[in-house]
């Protein structure tokens, strides 16, 4: 009983700071969903380390004098920190370092050049978490056309085995050839299997002539 209790507060300590670090980052940026246990677990570990490090020589100090004995609410207003405030500002930081690209863009003015390398490692993955409102017109495996509006209560799923989406605007031309949302239409769903191509249009394309 012991052993599985110590099991898991080490689990606790070791992996819920960069838990929420992850969390929160992901906010901003494409995280991968597809790493194995071994790849995520470390992840988390490397997070959790330095999410600690600022406190390291005060979590230690409090340790070798018996803190959480001598000094409770000292102890756990420390144990809050590390464990959930220092990771989530961590990870708004990194999420917006990285979501600005400011590590390319130091490299680059110090007169160095890199081989870009895709965080995102596909091009759906890429699109989907980056498109804005726009139209689409998706033509089918069967050859018919459906049009839509992509906005903001649309949805793409970012699971890999489940590539499907939901349009949440339908359209149809009408008689003059402009289109206009379906009347009464609640969207329309789409399992990526059915689809042969889409083709995004900027919504200012209209203001453009």
């Amino acid at each position: 009983m012991f052993e599985t209790f110590t099991a898991a507060i080490v689990l606790i300590v070791f992996l819920v700071p960069g838990y929420i670090w992850r969390t929160v980052e992901g906010q901003f940026v494409y995280l991968d969903k597809r790493l194995g246990w071994e790849r995520f677990a470390l992840g988390l570990l490397a997070r959790s380390t330095a999410s600690y490090a600022p406190f390291a020589a005060l979590l230690y100090n409090g340790w070798q004098n018996d803190w959480l004995e001598k000094r409770p609410v000292t102890s756990t207003v420390l144990a809050i920190l590390s464990l959930a405030v220092v990771p989530s500002i961590c990870g708004l930081i990194a999420g917006i370092v990285r979501q600005i690209d400011c590590a390319t863009w130091v490299i680059r003015k110090v007169g160095l050049r890199t081989f870009e390398q895709h965080q995102i490692p596909t091009a759906w993955d890429y699109l989907f978490s980056k498109i804005g409102p726009c139209w689409a017109i998706i033509t089918l495996q069967n050859g018919a056309k459906l049009y839509g509006f992509i906005g903001a209560e649309s949805y793409f799923s970012s699971d890999p085995d489940a590539r499907d989406f939901f349009i949440s605007h339908v359209l149809r031309p009408r008689a003059d050839g402009i289109m206009e949302k379906v009347p009464g239409s609640a969207g329309v769903y789409v399992n990526k299997e059915q689809v042969s191509l889409i083709e995004f249009i900027r919504l200012e394309v209209e203001n453009e002539s």
